[in-house]
């Protein structure tokens, strides 16, 4: 749900990596050998560590038929090689645990509470997620992160962020998979501008999303500081058509002050939305563009 600081949430967590234990609050730590529920946690992981293909195959058929593997995959940013290895450890540190839970054996509602390791603390240590750094690790340089991860977790010295989210699940051919009415919903493409001849890097943790639900969405940006000089920047929305900025509502503004950046610095914030039913029916489509100005 969460490369980063995660907040009511959309999104986290690995697939295909062994399909651990999930706990429901009244019997402990129970094993639940349920189909629903493993996939629950499957695409979870999956997400959270940024492995989109994996994620991907979880989805539901109706899904699949609004959005490709390929524009899915390139519309999350995900991680590949040994970064996405180093994410695939930490999501195998995933606790989660069944709120509530309806429907029958064709469709389920099925919302869930998870404690995961927080990328952000990592962050340091991983060089800020650069991707192109952590693949160029040699063999004993990526064994000794991967070492000292595990270390962290059996010592409990890993600082988690906690968050809850609630699943739609639709059965098919005797498999359960996860159902997100894209079909219904409103896609979001996000963009950047910024300043001609700049030293700054901006990533988007998303370049699109479809949100379908009155749940907020949250997006991260990674802004670095590639030149030699301390930078302060601000930053601006741009929403087109104009009439969607009205009925899209922020939750949460990591940017809403100046910022300033130290030379060969990253920093992270996260910004949360929540887009209103009556633009949700009225407006399929529309771009939010992040500006950036560097204040002289």
């Amino acid at each position: 749900m969460l490369w980063r600081k995660t907040l009511l949430l959309t999104t986290v967590v690995v697939a295909l990596l062994a399909l651990a234990a999930l706990y429901l609050p009244e019997h402990g730590e129970k094993e639940v050998k349920d189909g629903a529920l493993t996939v629950v946690q499957s695409f979870l992981r999956a997400t959270y560590a940024r492995d989109y293909r994996a994620a991907y195959r979880f989805l539901s058929s109706a899904d699949q038929r609004v959005r490709d593997e390929t524009g899915y995959i390139q519309a999350q940013g995900a991680f590949s090689g040994f970064t996405l290895e180093v994410a695939s450890k930490l999501a195998e540190f995933m606790e989660l645990s069944v709120i509530d839970r309806s429907g029958d054996n064709q469709r389920q509602m099925v919302k869930v509470a998870y404690s995961v390791p927080s990328p952000q603390d990592l962050s340091p240590m991983v060089f800020g997620w650069d991707s192109e750094k952590l693949n160029s690790l040699s063999p004993p340089e990526r064994k000794q992160l991967l070492d000292t991860l595990a270390a962290r977790k059996k010592d409990g010295a890993l600082i988690t962020l906690s968050g809850q989210e609630t699943f739609e699940l639709v059965r098919e051919d005797k498999v359960w998979k996860v159902f997100k009415n894209w079909a219904a919903g409103t896609k979001i493409r996000l963009t950047t501008t910024l300043p001609d001849n700049s030293d700054i890097d901006v990533r988007l943790s998303h370049k699109e999303i479809i949100t379908t639900g009155d749940e907020p969405f949250q997006i991260n940006i990674q802004i670095a500081n590639r030149g030699n000089q301390t930078v302060v920047m601000t930053m601006g929305h741009v929403v087109e058509p104009l009439e969607a900025a009205d009925e899209m509502e922020m939750i949460e503004c990591g940017l809403s002050r100046p910022m300033t950046l130290e030379p060969g610095r990253e920093q992270e914030f996260s910004m949360a939305y929540l887009v209103s039913e009556i633009t949700r029916k009225s407006i399929r489509e529309f771009t939010v563009t992040y500006a950036f100005e560097i204040n002289k």
